[in-house]
């Protein structure tokens, strides 16, 4: 390890975020750049103790262990490629880049360097998420049927990219970790009102495996929705992000239709068999998914380590997200 500076590029909403739990955490040496001279000194008044540097190049000039990135993603592919000339190991808030062909550029420079380039895919670090993962390794749903996931807001709009790379791109990474598998898209539709061709509202139909999903979002919606409703054989779940004291509920109900060597000869049903059995809540200890996120990237910095949100993940997601456009 050279040095502990810390940099960050980009101080809004989500860069003080970051460097909120940074400081909770204990890093002292952070070193933080915005174009906009009132972020800068709006984290300085919050945070007396980093240091803002007002030029990208005397920025650039700086000895860092790793530089953490959050502006718009159309500026994310020039800035990541000027902190890896530089010789930073990077953390890029997703999608990383706007295009596939610019992340590749990035992982080239990364892997000529040995540096580590990391995505913010923060759902790879949710402790409830982590949960809804073991026990679909376990088998606890029974075979799954359907994924409906929501992401609704008012707001933050984009002008940048539309509410499916914006917001959609959580779910999809949500799924591709759950499923341990890619989604093949197989319809879009989407409503652009406020920017032509970027869209505010969609729904995306996909499938992994026999698993059908569809994933709705929109930054025009008059409440705060973050729901994934997953069916199984057996049993049905629902993750409330918004529940604070009981975000997973497990449902023990499904539906089957009786077979009909079951049937007396006189005697014939159309309706399925529904099963309500008892509902519960299990009790996860978790920690802040960004506090855990920001740990990994030290752990990878400090240690060498291939975070969970590698690049490799990151092309995988991206890829999907470009089908978006040609379907």
């Amino acid at each position: 390890m050279k040095n502990n500076q810390i940099g960050i590029v980009g101080v809004g909403y989500w860069g003080t975020n970051i460097l909120n739990v940074l400081h909770k955490i204990g890093i002292k040496n952070i070193y933080c750049h915005d174009n906009n001279i009132k972020n800068l000194n709006e984290v300085k008044k919050k945070f007396p103790k980093i240091k803002i540097v007002k030029n990208f190049k005397e920025f650039l000039n700086l000895d860092f262990l790793g530089v953490i990135i959050a502006v718009d993603t159309k500026l994310h592919f020039q800035i990541a490629k000027k902190c890896l000339n530089k010789g930073f190991n990077i953390f890029v808030e997703k999608p990383v880049t706007n295009s596939s062909k610019k992340l590749k550029v990035l992982c080239k420079i990364a892997k000529s360097k040995n540096l580590l380039i990391m995505s913010g895919y923060i759902y790879f670090y949710n402790d409830y998420i982590k949960y809804i993962k073991k026990i679909l390794k376990k088998n606890y749903l029974g075979n799954i049927y359907y994924v409906s996931c929501e992401r609704f807001n008012l707001g933050p709009v984009r002008n940048d990219v539309s509410a499916a790379w914006d917001l959609s791109s959580h779910d999809i990474a949500i799924c591709s970790y759950l499923f341990n598998k890619n989604l093949s898209i197989t319809n879009v539709h989407g409503y652009d009102f406020l920017k032509k061709n970027i869209n505010d509202i969609s729904t995306i139909s996909a499938k992994i495996n026999n698993i059908r999903l569809d994933i709705k979002s929109s930054w025009l919606n008059p409440e705060k929705i973050r729901k994934i409703v997953i069916v199984g054989k057996k049993r049905m779940l629902l993750f409330d992000e918004l529940n604070f004291q009981n975000p997973i509920k497990i449902y023990n109900k499904y539906a089957t239709y009786p077979k009909t060597y079951n049937f007396k000869k006189d005697f014939f049903t159309q309706k399925a068999n529904i099963y309500f059995g008892s509902t519960f809540s299990p009790k996860i200890k978790s920690k802040s998914p960004l506090e855990n996120e920001m740990r990994e990237f030290l752990k990878c910095l400090n240690f060498k380590k291939k975070p969970s949100t590698s690049i490799k993940v990151s092309i995988n997601i991206l890829k999907t997200l470009e089908k978006l456009n040609r379907i």
